[in-house]
């Protein structure tokens, strides 16, 4: 009788240059999240992409962490004013990571930044700073200075789509920090939430395998909102193989 092992959950950290040197660096809430969903977290420093195939070789499940911006050229397009900034290390290495997960049928899940990172890998384009797309008066508060645990503008979950059966309600509320956006969507991938004002906040894959992007943030959320774990939940059953 075989029994369920835990999956080891990869999260990609990003380089924090604020100190003297680079350090790889992710927020602990990532890894609680994964832990109650009942995986091991493996954090995942950002390394040469030329190494991403044989470290998804070792792990279950990988989950693309938030973070700044993307290198607008990676999509196909000029800087505009409004971009952040970005670091194309992390850029090619998680891109590489998210295609190599894809041929591999690999769970991946991306939050924020890795909600974008995942429609940029796959072939789509991102907002490169909202404000620039939709008019002010019309654009509903992403980027609130308010706390990662505290809910912010509601979503309109799409019926019949693999998030709907994660969460009760059509119309949760959810938290917010991003300028940029999912623009044109990639060939793989399906919109399924929005916003009041249309920006997209999750992307599934078309076909039954597990890949879901999220532009909120659940790691903020899940300890005041047991409802938020669902999608970490998810990723892990997604992942777990038999020992």
């Amino acid at each position: 009788m075989h029994r369920m092992k835990k999956p080891l959950i990869g999260i990609t950290s990003f380089l924090d240059h604020s100190k003297r040197v680079p350090y790889c660096s992710l927020k602990e809430s990532y890894v609680r999240a994964i832990e109650a969903a009942g995986g091991i977290p493996i954090i995942l420093p950002v390394a040469d992409p030329s190494h991403a195939g044989e470290i998804l070789q070792k792990i279950d499940g990988l989950l693309f962490s938030g973070g700044g911006d993307i290198a607008p050229w990676l999509f196909g397009q000029e800087p505009v004013p409004g971009l952040g900034t970005y670091d194309t290390r992390l850029d090619e290495w998680e891109i590489s990571l998210c295609q190599i997960a894809w041929k591999t049928s690999k769970p991946m899940m991306g939050i924020c930044r890795g909600c974008q990172v995942m429609n940029v890998a796959l072939g789509g384009t991102l907002l490169q700073d909202i404000p620039q797309k939709v008019g002010l008066s019309d654009i509903v508060l992403h980027n609130p200075a308010v706390p990662p645990y505290e809910l912010c503008h509601s979503i309109s979950i799409t019926k019949g789509s693999y998030l709907s059966t994660l969460f009760s309600s059509e119309k949760p509320r959810v938290n917010s920090f991003h300028h940029q956006a999912v623009d044109t969507v990639a060939e793989s991938l399906v919109v399924s939430a929005r916003s009041q004002d249309g920006i997209i906040e999750a992307l599934e894959a078309k076909d039954a395998r597990f890949a879901l992007a999220l532009q909120f943030h659940p790691e903020g959320l899940w300890e005041r909102y047991p409802e938020f774990l669902a999608p970490f939940s998810a990723l892990v059953r997604a992942a777990k193989t038999p020992s």
